[in-house]
């Protein structure tokens, strides 16, 4: 039971004041009579209403008080929770994001989902009104705002899951201005609450409750997946996480694929509440799509396989503009695939090449990508400001693919520039006053800015120094538009980059359901979105070219099945979760009925003197 407006319970003093009213009784003037044998009864009376007198128990002053009391309680407006009914106006958001595929309630969490919002639509009277919204990474309406219950089912009946993150907030914001102008709104959550805190978002008089869906946590899955080529090395690496969310060991046999053709198999146990991760190196492959999969009979199916993409390694064409640097020369070199040119005037940038270094000199015309140290182009995406000495490293972008590789908080630099970052730069390495190396990409071109000359830190002399150059030759050059750096895997909800032929008109892409997509072709490359299953998607254009590309979960968030008993939604209290969708149902209508009960015994007993 909760209380509405408890804030009534200041009217609780007005039952002091009937026990003071039996108190202070009337007073009456006195007068001098001959005799009191025919004023007993008058007599009584004037006893009983005696000022100051001591209090008498009287039914009369009983059943006022249990009036007062009876109706402060129904002014407080108590109420129940009972399975949702009519008279209401409600939204119903369904969780549709990959772990409500778990088969852990039958058919599935989802399938239950859509059982308990029938249910919900079934008990609305005429003339309610109901809206359906889907919550997955992108926010749909299945049904607008209707009374049609035909309408609603539909909708219903044709939901489906996706292997994306649940973004709630976005769900929750669209519901609450659909109904804002409605009296006795309500928005129902069906989710098995595997979604992110929502702290920034008021609720004000918004009436949210969330349906638990789910009972268990049986399920093993891969968590993180790439490949990559080894630094000095054109062979691939495959690298994967695997994660026991269940209570039990779990022994699987872990399969390597590569274009569809196994190429390992290897037995893996992981004890229960793990992660583990597994290295498949000294493959005789330098390219291919890669999947690394499991067969299990666990309560979830689309976290058993990841995949990533390498592309075949090609030459990467690179200038050095520098008047000599033997430590970047060894660095740039450590890529078997670097053809590596020398120049030390800025003209020679004017060449065919991928990337330009410049150490200390900038280019007359910025015509490539670029690798900056210790000076600024036109490409740079900084305005220099000064110097600032002995700078020390405050953090580092730990995701970035130049900079995730490697440690960098213990580098010493004797000077670095001091410099404003301008509105397309992103700072993947700063210090304490400016931002030391910054990455970013404007006009189709990328570019890499160092703030320091190699030679006045001990970066070279550390085995970050390497994979950070290597690193960054692959950034910049690697395709636009796909994974932020080659190998890495494509998660569901994420774009890809597909590069038809420049004569093509029309893209066919067929996924993993087999259902086809035709996408007229108004830019090359074209950026695909709609990647919102697991599996192995394949575009094509006519009969000679055609994209393969894997799309994977990788989710930690929905691979844990455990349903949560809370969300965080707003600042205050954590939602706490209801097995069916519910209402409130008040009991001051009953409790006001009573009262005018008691009123009427009360005028009963007065009358007959009782």
């Amino acid at each position: 039971m909760n209380l509405i407006s408890p804030q009534n319970f200041l009217f609780i003093p007005l039952i002091g004041i009937v026990v003071l009213l039996y108190v202070l009784r009337l007073k009456r003037k006195e007068r001098v009579v001959s005799s009191t044998l025919l004023w007993q009864t008058a007599l009584r009376d004037l006893q009983a209403n005696a000022p100051w007198q001591k209090l008498r128990s009287s039914l009369l002053m009983w059943l006022q008080i249990l009036f007062l009391v009876i109706a402060i309680i129904a002014l407080v407006r108590p109420a129940i929770k009972v399975l949702a009914g009519g008279g209401q106006t409600i939204a119903i958001i369904m969780d549709s994001s990959a772990s409500m595929a778990a088969t852990d309630v039958a058919p599935s969490r989802f399938g239950f989902a859509k059982r308990e919002a029938a249910r919900l639509v079934n008990a609305l009277s005429s003339g309610d009104e109901a809206l359906l919204i889907s919550a997955g990474a992108q926010t749909r309406v299945l049904a607008p705002l209707t009374s049609s219950k035909n309408q609603l089912k539909n909708a219903i009946n044709n939901a489906q899951t996706t292997d994306t993150n649940c973004n709630l907030r976005e769900a929750i914001v669209l519901a609450s201005s659909l109904l804002k102008s409605k009296k006795n709104a309500r928005i129902y959550v069906l989710s098995d609450g595997a979604v992110a805190p929502i702290k920034d978002l008021s609720l004000k008089n918004l009436d949210l409750q969330f349906v638990k869906i789910g009972k268990r946590n049986d399920n093993i899955a891969i968590t993180a997946a790439n490949v990559r080529r080894g630094y000095g090395s054109t062979q691939a690496q495959i690298f994967a996480t695997l994660a026991n969310y269940s209570s039990v060991e779990k022994t699987v046999k872990l399969e390597l694929s590569r274009n569809g053709s196994l190429v390992a198999v290897r037995p893996f146990t992981i004890p229960a509440n793990s992660i583990q991760s597994q290295l498949f190196d000294d493959m005789n492959f330098t390219s291919g799509l890669f999947s690394v999969s499991f067969e299990e009979k666990d309560d979830l199916l689309s976290d058993n396989i990841a995949y990533a993409n390498l592309d075949a390694p090609r030459a990467i064409r690179v200038l050095l503009l520098s008047t000599g640097n033997l430590f970047l020369e060894k660095a740039l070199n450590v890529d078997r695939n670097v053809q590596l040119t020398r120049a030390s005037t800025p003209s020679a940038a004017t060449g065919d090449y991928d990337v330009v270094v410049c150490d200390g000199i900038a280019p007359t015309k910025p015509s490539a990508n670029q690798l900056v140290f210790n000076t600024t182009t036109d490409l740079s995406p900084v305005t220099k400001a000064g110097f600032v000495q002995a700078p020390s490293v405050a953090d580092w972008d730990r995701k970035h693919p130049i900079t995730r590789y490697s440690s960098w908080g213990d580098i010493r630099f004797a000077r670095a520039q001091a410099v404003q970052l301008k509105g397309w730069g992103k700072t993947v390495l700063e210090a304490e006053r400016t931002p030391l190396i910054v990455a970013g990409e404007r006009g189709g071109k990328r570019v890499v800015w160092c703030g320091f000359d190699v030679r006045e830190t001990d970066l070279p002399l550390r085995v970050a120094f390497p994979i950070f150059i290597t690193s960054s030759l692959r950034w910049l050059t690697a395709k636009r538009g796909a994974s932020e750096s080659d190998g890495q895997p494509t998660r569901a909800g994420e774009t890809v980059a597909l590069q038809p032929p420049t004569n093509a008109k029309e893209i066919t892409v067929t996924r993993p359901d087999k259902s086809t997509l035709r996408l007229p072709l108004q830019t090359n490359p074209l950026i695909f979105s709609q990647t919102n299953q697991v599996g192995i998607y394949e575009a094509s254009s006519g009969k000679n070219w055609k994209q393969q590309f894997g799309v994977s979960l990788l989710s930690k968030s929905e691979s844990n099945l455990k349903p949560r008993d809370t969300i965080q939604v707003g600042a205050g209290k954590p939602l706490q979760a209801e097995s069916r969708g519910r209402a409130n149902k008040e009991l001051w209508g009953y409790l006001a009925l009573f009262a005018l009960l008691l009123l009427s015994i009360e005028w009963w007993v007065y009358h007959r003197g009782v």
